[in-house]
């Protein structure tokens, strides 16, 4: 976080710091409690350590770390990572150093107990004030209300049963509020008060601060103004019932007092300062004032409110008090001395931070349903679409121009975005095939209409044929398993190089790769056209015409074939080889699929996915159902294979590459992680892992190494839960089973009878059952004191999420417990997004609203036009 004046915390309690864009980031108590999901950390500070995370599997465990140190993030992050490796497999740590503070996260395989992670640490040489804490079981951030008792009498050894000693109702619903409270009372009379009155009044504001401060979680230093000067009265910072006691009879018993008109609030505010540098290290600071007296107008060049410190004024008479507004966070008039004392002032201010805004800013946060992706449309599709021209002279120089707008208006009703929805590619064809756009660039609608326009009339002969093996190549060349593909040819069709009976073949491949192919007549098709099109691709596929039915048609059908991908949350995968070497069991396995996921549907929530693998040659590696993955869905495709042989056989090839298979698992595994923080999954291999049939032209270790290495990183993305069915053949004639090298052997099972049962012998079920993506329980927490700062790091929009957080905070108490900062980070400049206070459910939404301007790079753009006071950042 940019400052320009750094808070040393080691020497100094706080110095000024700024933000962008004049935001205050605010001062906050130690880092007690953490939300880490993926690429998303939010640090919440209490009194209590807790870590919710997201996503959780049994074999992993998740923790924070903080402490303090005067070394570099880099020091700290290689001696902390070592200690961790030495003993344990560590899957994921993150670690910063920041005005010496030191927070980490991280997980850990297994199960691991935070006592023994914390003595893993203690042997840090860089950090103190170590603490360590597990977030397994941190599903809520209530605290529980504490009761104090007060003091009782040895009970009498007789047998009488004795009553429980009186409990004591502490300040803020007896919940300890750790804090440096600095209390300056204004000693001089005021002419038309009585001093009798106000000394009473004080003993009382005495008692009832005994009776409601917890100590030693409250630290109090007493000062007194006495004629001129800013006396003190304490020595130290004072942690315990009877020092405060004695401090303030030491306030009481001053009799060198004056009479005065004015409160010259700028040498308590010069006095005080030093006083909180002397205080307790990462603890917050408030300073209260007593007061009947006018403030004077004595310029204010120091104000502790600019240094994160909490300010309160409290007094007699409002018109009097109310002139402090202006330098205070909080303000408390009485019409008396008397009803000062009887009031006990101090019940509001000691559980208070800042104030909720008098007129909270109207929320902008509501996004259009179309925009959660929730229907299907052509926004949210991801698509790998080809567009064939034909520029041969069976056109014209008049048809082609038509095809062009035609082209231009099916890609406009796409998103674009890198590589995340659909991207376009285009090709012109005669009896020679040119590539214009690769799918690679074809990532804006810019730079395709440009690719578009650069299309012109050639002719020359038709060579149909050509088109879809050209376009069926570039597919395999430049799509990927995570877009679908779409093929549109805008021809009359007719062959005049080739023949229909090419055509069909060309078009019976191209389906057998999972290509939906389109044909765009520029009139008419004829009848005997109309056939021999339907025979290349769908019927329902050819289209004779440009006209709106035509363009609504070929819409519809794309979403009919590819709706729009709903992120995965929990997924189980089956990933079945389909090579000669495992031709005798391909069938069964495919069995043992359903069978399995029958037995395990049950034990989810019934908004799982389910995803048929099939895998052999490098880049052959294909994920089914697309789209719709429901079980109901992922039973009826695995059941069609069965009943289809030839399907089988479009799919097969003879020569299996394992370790590319595990990549392309890894990679599809990656991308639905990115779409989804919260993806979790699991695998299945029903194959062979035979070292002689593995790659031949490379060594056994090699071979060894490489699917190692292929599998520890599909181990990072389902945390260790990979299972096999293994269909290896006999090691003396086709080399060691190595799929010990892809997962341990407690995950292994040997081809059976009855695999699905046979999985009771692993943990399958077990770690199946207890795969979540859901976030952590909501839960409501009032009367928790919490300083909050939720820092955000998402890349792309997350809209569930940030529905989900700002759900959470509303949770929260907003008025005197729980106060609010936001800061964003990561793709941009570290941005203080709100400031630390109270805030209400309309600014919390606002925050998200703010991010995503952040987000997109509106947040840092000026105008000279003023911009409206509803959506002014906070």
């Amino acid at each position: 976080m940019t400052q320009t004046e750094t808070y040393d915390l080691q020497t100094q309690r706080m110095a000024p710091s700024s933000q962008s864009n004049g935001k205050i980031f605010g001062r906050f108590d130690p880092i007690h409690i953490a939300l880490a999901v993926t690429s998303v950390i939010f640090l919440i500070l209490s009194i209590v350590f807790i870590i919710l995370f997201a996503t959780k599997h049994d074999s992993s465990s998740g923790f924070l770390a903080t402490g303090f140190t005067d070394s570099k993030t880099d020091d700290v992050y290689s001696e902390w990572k070592g200690l961790l490796n030495k003993k344990y497999t560590v899957n994921s740590f993150a670690l910063d150093v920041q005005n010496k503070a030191v927070s980490a996260v991280f997980s850990l395989r297994d199960s691991v107990s935070t006592s023994d992670v914390q003595k893993v640490l203690s042997g840090s040489k860089l950090v103190s004030q170590l603490e360590t804490t597990y977030g397994d079981n941190a599903t809520a951030v209530c605290r529980q209300v504490q009761a104090f008792p007060g003091t009782s009498s040895v009970a009498p050894a007789t047998a009488a049963t004795t009553k429980a000693p009186p409990v004591v109702a502490r300040y803020c619903n007896s919940n300890p509020i750790t804090r440096d409270v600095l209390i300056v009372v204004d000693m001089n009379d005021l002419a038309k008060n009585n001093h009798s009155e106000k000394m009473a009044s004080l003993n009382a504001v005495r008692n009832s601060l005994m009776n409601g401060l917890t100590f030693p979680q409250a630290n109090v230093f007493l000062k007194a103004v006495v004629n001129t000067e800013v006396r003190d009265i304490s020595t130290k910072w004072v942690s315990d019932a009877n020092s405060f006691n004695a401090d303030f009879n030491k306030l009481l018993a001053i009799n060198d007092f004056v009479t005065q008109t004015y409160l010259i609030m700028s040498d308590i505010f010069a006095k005080s300062i030093p006083t909180f540098q002397t205080g307790r290290q990462y603890v917050p600071g408030a300073l209260f004032v007593i007061t009947d007296k006018q403030v004077s107008q004595n310029p204010i060049t120091k104000n502790p409110k600019d240094y994160g410190v909490y300010v309160g004024i409290i007094g007699v008479r409002s018109q009097y008090i109310d002139q402090y507004k202006s330098l205070v966070d909080n303000s408390l008039s009485f019409e008396s001395w008397t009803d000062l004392g009887n009031k006990d002032p101090f019940a509001t201010m000691i559980c208070s931070f800042y104030q909720l805004p008098a007129t909270p800013k109207k929320s902008f946060y509501s996004y259009p349903l179309a925009e959660l992706d929730t229907v299907d449309t052509p926004k949210c599709q991801v698509l790998d679409i080809i567009i064939a021209f034909d520029i041969s002279e069976s056109l014209s120089r008049i048809i082609l121009p038509k095809y062009v707008a035609f082209a231009k208006r099916i890609v406009a009703q796409y998103k674009y975005k890198d590589n995340d929805f659909t991207r376009v590619g285009v090709l012109t064809f005669n009896d020679i095939v040119t590539e214009k756009l690769t799918l690679q660039k074809g990532v804006d609608l810019a730079t395709i209409n440009a690719a578009i326009d650069t299309v012109e009339y050639v002719g020359g002969l038709t060579d149909v044929t050509a088109a879809l093996k050209k376009a069926k190549d570039l597919f395999a060349l430049e799509s990927d398993n995570a877009h679908s593909k779409v093929l549109i040819v805008l021809s009359d069709a007719v062959p005049t190089v080739d023949t229909y009976a090419d055509e069909i073949a060309a078009g019976k491949a191209l389906t057998a790769a999972g290509v939906a192919t389109f044909f765009v007549g520029y009139n008419h098709y004829s009848d005997d056209v109309t056939k021999q099109l339907g025979q290349v691709t769908k019927p329902d596929y050819v289209f004779g015409d440009m006209s709106d039915a035509s363009f609504n048609g070929i819409t519809q059908q794309i979403l009919t074939a590819y709706p729009c991908p709903q992120p995965k949350c929990v997924t189980a995968y089956y990933a079945v080889e389909i090579s000669e070497a495992t031709d005798d069991y391909i069938i069964q396995n495919l069995k043992d699929v359903l069978a399995i996921s029958s037995k395990a549907q049950p034990m989810q929530t019934g908004t799982e996915s389910y995803q048929l693998v099939t895998y052999n040659n490098i880049h052959n590696t294909k994920f089914f159902p697309q789209g719709d993955a429901s079980f109901k869905s992922f039973q009826n495709f695995v059941q069609d294979l069965i009943d289809n042989p030839q399907k089988i056989a479009n799919l097969r090839s003879g020569y299996t590459d394992l370790v590319e298979a595990i990549d392309e698992v890894t990679a599809e595994l990656q991308n639905q992680a990115a779409k989804n923080t919260r993806f979790s999954s699991n695998i299945i291999f029903m194959g062979q892992a035979n070292n002689a049939v593995l790659n031949p032209d490379q060594t056994v270790p090699e071979r060894i190494a490489h699917l190692k290495a292929a599998a520890a990183s599909l181990q990072a993305q389902t945390a260790g839960l990979i299972f096999v069915v293994d269909d290896s053949r006999d090691p003396v004639d086709f080399g060691d089973d190595l799929w010990s090298s892809v997962t341990i052997n407690g995950r292994i099972i040997q081809k059976s009878d009855n695999v699905a049962d046979a999985l009771d012998n692993t943990d399958y079920y077990t770690t199946w059952k207890q795969l979540s993506c859901s976030l952590p329980a909501l839960t409501t927490c009032y009367d928790t004191p919490l300083d909050v700062a939720v820092m955000i790091d998402l890349q792309n929009k997350d809209y569930n999420f940030i529905n989900y957080i700002t759900t959470l905070m509303s949770r929260f108490s907003s008025q005197d417990d729980t106060h609010f900062s936001m800061v964003a980070y990561g793709s941009r400049k570290t941005s203080v997004l709100s400031n630390l206070a109270v805030h209400s459910a309309a600014d919390v939404q606002d925050m998200a609203v703010t991010y995503e301007d952040w987000r997109n790079g509106t947040y840092f753009m000026t105008t000279t036009t003023p911009v409206p006071t509803t959506t002014d950042s906070k």
